[in-house]
Order: structure tokens, then sequence, then C-alpha cells
């Protein structure tokens, strides 16, 4: 009757909602990696043993660059680009304001400088009928001045500070589209201060194509081609050299002469005006043409097919150039109204070319061209040895508590131990919980977790042997201990946790990674120092009734 009591009392005991979670856990954390276990095990037990503990791994948690190897990048958006191609599309549209508005007289000399646009006028009275045009009409967007015969245009400070900052925002999620088509894992892109963006690719075995494929601004325009030839002197002859600001010339796709230097074949004669742009593309996709050779396919948003079908509609016979980053990539004749909101450009001259270009239009253009500031490669070798080197640092951490503990609390400094690897073990059920990336600053956060970790036993250890040179029975002073010194554990480690938060709002990705395991690791210490370690000695007074322990 007692052993069945005792069972009972085991089995009720809340320690065992403690084993429950560990081997739950456990099933949804740890998985096998068949391409290790495909391969032949060395003879005799002790090789199977050795390749199943190989073949062990953590299902959820990827690891980073510097343990797995890849390429890290560092990439500055060049938001005064962003600024300079808004300025330029807005002076772009004084045009047809201008001619909306009946404007009688035109700026003789228009300019984009110092992120201005400057409109020079004749005379001091055609000046302010513009500037009275502008003021009424683009007073959200610009803050117009006049001085004299000189109409000055600058962007509002909201759209100012608007632009940078969603310029940078929309690399991000730029880049993180046309990284994930490659369906590779731990791929990390983060904003890093006002202006850059970091890239981290784990074991990546072509780094100059991802490199084009980041780079690539991806400016999609449909323009109709007015005028074809062979060189830009042909096109700006007929209009004595002097280009009118409503038009624009682009070069067609470069090829390599004899000489082996890179030259445009064709220059063709464009608006400066997309008829329409590739913010009406939904999808993008590698197919074949009507002659079976690649090219890329297009679906289109219902607007976007609307437009499409007016614009092919409007021009039958004429050459619609599909223009992207400046460059004419096609030009395919208009035979008939296209209405399937659908289209296709050709001219591709690999499956790469093909794959990568529906990558980035499917993705989306930058508003903003991005610069490689810092770029640099990690082996895979050199990242198994970062890992080994950080499971050492963390079995000697261990060692070392361990040693300590027991010297210093006999028994109860083995309890210690346990708590902090139940503590370890709650981190990295935290990190598989959320996807998380593991890298070596990321064990340098645990390694410095677990040592703040034993901190909360030794509060508690040294407030039970306080209780028991009171006089307190075991079991009182042992629970008198965990409530005693409560508040002065959350204390530090909410303080604790306070800077590591501080340090993931404001710090690159490797300090983020640190702050992430140093505060996984204060909220695993509170809940194993306070809540684990004391079930565990409920247990120990509930099922085996000590009634003495040493400390």
């Amino acid at each position: 009757m007692i052993e069945q009591n005792r069972f009972t009392r085991m089995v009720l005991s809340p320690f065992m909602l403690w084993v429950a979670v560990f081997v739950v856990a456990s099933c949804f954390m740890f998985s096998f990696d068949k391409r290790v276990l495909e391969k032949p095990a060395e003879p005799g037990v002790l090789g199977t043993v050795s390749k199943y503990i190989d073949a062990l791994k953590l299902t959820y948690i990827t690891k980073g660059i510097d343990l797995a190897g890849g390429f890290y990048m560092v990439l500055g958006v060049e938001v005064e680009k962003a600024l300079d191609n808004r300025l330029t599309e807005e002076s772009r549209s004084f045009d047809q304001l201008f001619k909306i508005k009946e404007l009688k007289v035109l700026p003789k000399t228009r300019e984009i400088k110092d992120r201005k646009i400057n409109l020079i006028f004749d005379t001091d009275e055609a000046a302010r009928a513009c500037f009275n045009v502008l003021q009424d009409t683009k007073s959200s967007v610009l803050q117009v001045k006049l001085a004299d015969n000189i109409v000055i245009a600058v962007l509002s400070s909201e759209i100012e500070r608007h632009i940078r900052n969603g310029s940078v925002e929309q690399a991000v999620s730029v880049l993180g589209n046309r990284l994930d088509a490659f369906k590779m894992e731990g791929i990390v892109v983060q904003r890093h201060g006002d202006r850059q963006v970091v890239v981290q690719i784990p074991g990546i075995d072509d780094p100059e194509r991802i490199k084009s494929l980041i780079s690539r601004t991806a400016h999609l325009e449909f323009k109709i081609v007015e005028k074809i030839a062979g060189s830009q002197e042909s096109l700006l002859d007929a209009f004595d050299g002097a280009l009118p600001s409503d038009k624009m010339i682009v070069s067609g796709k470069t090829d390599i002469n004899e000489a082996g230097i890179e030259e445009s074949a064709q220059w063709f004669l464009v608006s400066a005006f997309p008829d329409m742009t590739g913010d009406r593309v939904v999808d993008a996709f590698v197919t074949r043409d009507q002659y079976n050779k690649l090219a890329v396919g297009l679906k289109l948003n219902s607007a976007g097919a609307r437009e499409f079908a007016d614009l092919t509609a409007n021009n039958p016979g004429r050459q619609l150039g599909i223009i992207i980053d400046n460059v004419m990539i096609s030009f395919p004749g208009i035979h008939e109204p296209i209405t399937g909101g659908s289209a296709i450009i050709t001219g591709m001259k690999s499956p790469k070319e093909a794959l990568d270009l529906s990558i980035v239009l499917k993705a989306g253009s930058l508003q903003a061209p991005l610069r490689f500031e810092q770029e640099s490669r990690i082996s895979a070798s050199l990242g198994q040895d970062s890992v080994h080197s950080g499971i050492l640092s963390c079995l000697v951490a261990l060692t070392l508590l361990f040693i300590f503990s027991l010297l210093y609390y006999k028994i109860p400094g083995i309890f210690a131990i346990l708590t902090l690897l139940y503590n370890m073990f709650l981190v990295m059920m935290f990190l598989s919980y959320f996807r998380g990336t593991l890298s070596l600053p990321g064990i340098a956060g645990m390694v410095l977790s677990v040592g703040m970790a034993i901190d909360a036993s030794i509060l508690i250890y040294e407030k039970v042997k306080e209780e028991l040179s009171h006089g307190s029975t075991l079991r009182k002073a042992v629970m008198d201990g965990f409530s005693g010194v409560m508040p002065v554990i959350l204390d530090s480690n909410i303080s604790t946790f306070l800077t590591g938060l501080v340090l993931f709002q404001f710090g690159g990705p490797a300090v983020r990674n640190f702050a992430i395991t140093l505060m996984l690791g204060i909220v695993a210490t509170v809940i194993t120092g306070i809540f684990f370690l004391k079930s565990f000695y409920k247990f120990l007074f509930d099922t085996f009734e000590i009634k003495s322990l040493k400390f």
C-alpha cells in the first residue's frame, strides 16, 4: 500500500510535466539525416551507434554561415538615387501637366541638381505662371519656390522621409523574395542601420550568380518604339543633337564584338514616359514562344490586362518595347489587340538567364540601386571547426560548473547541473519553435547564459543554508529558499533581458543572434531556476521522503 501511494505521488508530481515536455519536445526537435544514414557504418556496434549519432540533427534550427559556411554581404542602398529618380519622374510629368493647364511659356532650361528641379524662364511673369500651376497641383509632393525667373521644386520633407525609409525596407522585401526562389534554408536578409542591408546565404555554389540576381534593379517598362538605329548619334541627328525632354534613347542587349568589348548593335528611340510599368505584373515564369525558344511569360493583374489591351489595340503595326533597367530586351510587333492579360519576353540566351529574369520580375523592382560594400565567403570546413569549438566551449563551461557545484554543494550541486542541462534544452526548444538560426555569437550567448544561470541555484542554496541554520526542517527550508530569493532572481534577470533587448534592437545580425540566445537563456533561467528545480525537490520529498540533505 505504501509503495502504491509512493508510485501515485510520483506519477502525479508536477515534475512529471517537465519530463513530458522533454519527451515531446525531443520528438519535435530532433530527426535523423537520411543522407548520413544511407552511408555505410563502421563494423561493430560502436560503428552503428556512431553513425546514428552523426545523423542526429536539430530539425528546425538552421546553422548560420559561420557554422555551415556560405556567403556574407553588406549592401548599401543608394537612397539618394531613389530621390533623384523620383525627381526625374516628377520632372517628366511636368510636360503633360503643362499641356493640360495650357501653360503658354515653357521653361527654356530644365535641370536636376542637388536634389532640386530648376526651371529657368526668360521672364519673371512666365516663371510665376509656372509656379502657380505647380503650387496648385503638386503641393502634396513638392515644395515649390520662386526666385525671379527660376522656379525651384524640391521633394517635401514627408515624401523624402518616406522614400528614404521605404527604399531600404523595400530592398529587404525584394531581396528576400528573390532569394526565396532558391528554396535554401538559413537565408538571412536584414536591415542594418539607415541605409544598409545584410545578406547571409549558407552553402552556395555560384556566388556570382547570386550577386547578379541581387544587384539588378529590374525596373520593367513597356514603351512603343518610335525609331531604331545602329548608333545613338543617328537618333540624335534627327533632333539636331538635343533630345526633347519627353523622349529618351535606350540601348539594346549587348554582345561581345571581335575586340572582346561589349557593345549594343541597336539603339531605340522611345518616350520618356512608360505606357505601362512592371507594377502590373503579378507572376513571371519560364516558358517557350511559338518557335519553341526560351522566353519569360508575364501574368498581369486586372488593371494591367486592361492597360495592355488598350496599348496593343491603339498601336497596330508598331513595335512594343519591353525595357528592363533602360535596356531593350525585346521589341515584338503588335499584330492584334492582346486581351488575355498576359505577355511574353523573348530573346533569352540560356535557361539560367530566363530563370533569373523571371525571378527578379516576379519579386519586383528595386526603388534604389544597391552597391556591394562588403562581402566574404566562409568555407564549410571553417564552419565545422566553429561548431566543434562552440560545442567544446559549452562542455568546458559545464564541466567547470559541475566541479564547482559538486565540491561546494555536494549532492544539491548535481541537481543544479541537471537544471543547467534542462536550461540549455529549453533554449534549443525555443529556437526550434521559432525556426531560429544559430551562429557562433549565438553559441557565445548560450555559454554566457549558462554561466549566469548557476547564479539562481547559488542564491537559492545560500537561502536554504540560512533557513537550516535557523532550525527549519529540510522541506520548509528548501521551499522558503525558493520563495525568499524569487524577487532577487527576477530583478537580476529582467535587467539582463532588457540589455539583450537593446542589443537586438540596435545591433547587426551577429549581435542580434547573440542577443536572441542570451534573452532565451534568461527566460529559460527563470523557468528552470524557480519552477523546474522547485518541482524536482518536491518530487524528491514526496516520492522518497528525504529528511536530510547537506548543502
